[in-house]
């Protein structure tokens, strides 16, 4: 059984600062990645594989400036994403009437107004606040007490606490 433990955070919220600014982060670091998977493709007509592009934003601002394991994360969407465009574009020259045009690669998000997904995984959480029911997430501010009640009783738990905004 996997539990988890919802929280809704609106712009009067606490958090709503901390979690725009992360997902801002987040979207920097899409936008990074997405370069690199655009040029790739523009040059060679392939996709640009997790390790290659991993590599080549590690060093990065962008990637340093949120915990590893959620960089890692936003990263592994965005291959998703470009994979899920290969699959369309494959299925569009089989059977083009399924859709309304020819898929377009992933685009960028908004310089300014553009958010993404941020991903905390277990990894990415304060372990010794956690024994207590309280998910701290890493590099931020955000601390809130789980009332799923399985966070605190073992280190092998299966809660997954998500922030929503």
């Amino acid at each position: 059984m996997r539990l988890v433990d919802r929280h809704i955070i609106n712009r009067t919220h606490q958090y709503w600062a901390c979690c725009d600014e992360l997902a801002f982060k987040s979207k920097n670091l899409y936008n990074l990645a997405n370069y690199y998977c655009r040029q790739h493709f523009f040059k060679f007509s392939k996709s640009l594989d997790l390790t290659k592009l991993y590599h080549a934003t590690k060093d990065s601002d962008a990637y340093r400036a949120l915990p590893t394991k959620v960089s890692k994360q936003i990263i592994k969407c965005l291959v998703a994403t470009w994979r899920g465009y290969f699959q369309a574009i494959i299925e569009w020259s089989k059977h083009p009437g399924k859709f309304l045009g020819k898929p377009k690669i992933p685009k960028y998000k908004d310089k300014t107004k553009g958010r993404n997904v941020v991903i905390y995984s277990k990894e990415s959480v304060y372990k010794s606040p956690l024994k207590n029911g309280i998910c701290h997430l890493s590099m931020s501010e955000i601390m809130h007490t789980c009332s799923c009640g399985y966070c605190h009783r073992s280190e092998d738990s299966t809660c997954d606490c998500l922030l929503y905004n």
